[in-house]
């Protein structure tokens, strides 16, 4: 209870050149992905923050049990996202859990993994530990480091608050890279479609 997620779906998508999270992969918008990950793990609330495209993201959840925060100052910077995310949650909300909704294949088993290991004294922060060593989402955050997302600016995202606060944070090791994958760039998209259509893949969790 009171695990919260903050998607962020907010990106123009300058490399893409047109609204990347409403591409289709396997059959669904690419921000649903992380969202139906997010409710298959139990999270909730879920928030998602949208700035580009914002209308027509929002349209494509809107028939899931989540809540939408619109980031005006997204050209800004994914840190104005996080800091719009988190300031939509309540006083329920034990800690949160911020996701990419450009990263299509983070399983729920992963934000699962991430939630048990909060709950040891003193792991404020957990974070998973991929194979190829890359600091990258999702991560949780307990409420006591609420103040400091809320106050990011720029595009440098929560890994800020990470890098702040090494002696609490606790590394979940994952065998693989492959929630790492993310849509950047339209051969970005076509390289996690074909992974989805190669080995079936799906965002039904």
């Amino acid at each position: 209870m009171g695990y919260a997620a903050v998607v962020l779906a907010a990106g123009s998508a300058t490399r893409m050149g047109r609204p990347k999270q409403l591409e289709p992969v396997g059959g669904r918008p690419l921000v649903r992905w992380a969202v139906e990950a997010a409710l298959a793990a139990g999270l909730g609330p879920v928030v998602v923050v949208t700035g580009a495209a914002a209308e027509a993201v929002a349209a494509a959840v809107a028939d899931l049990p989540v809540r939408t925060v619109h980031n005006p100052d997204h050209p800004a910077g994914m840190g104005r996202s996080v800091a719009a995310g988190v300031a939509a949650l309540g006083p329920e909300v034990r800690a949160a859990v911020v996701l990419l909704g450009d990263q299509p294949l983070v399983p729920p088993e992963l934000l699962g993994a991430l939630v048990r290991a909060h709950d040891p004294p003193g792991a404020t922060i957990v974070r998973p530990g991929y194979p190829s060593g890359r600091l990258a989402p999702p991560a949780l955050f307990d409420r006591r480091h609420f103040p400091e997302l809320a106050a990011l600016t720029g595009d440098r995202g929560a890994s800020a608050v990470i890098a702040r606060h090494p002696d609490c944070t606790r590394v979940v090791p994952w065998p693989d890279d492959l929630p790492l994958l993310d849509v950047d760039t339209p051969e970005d998209l076509e390289t996690v479609r074909r992974y989805v259509s190669d080995v079936g893949f799906t965002s039904s969790w």
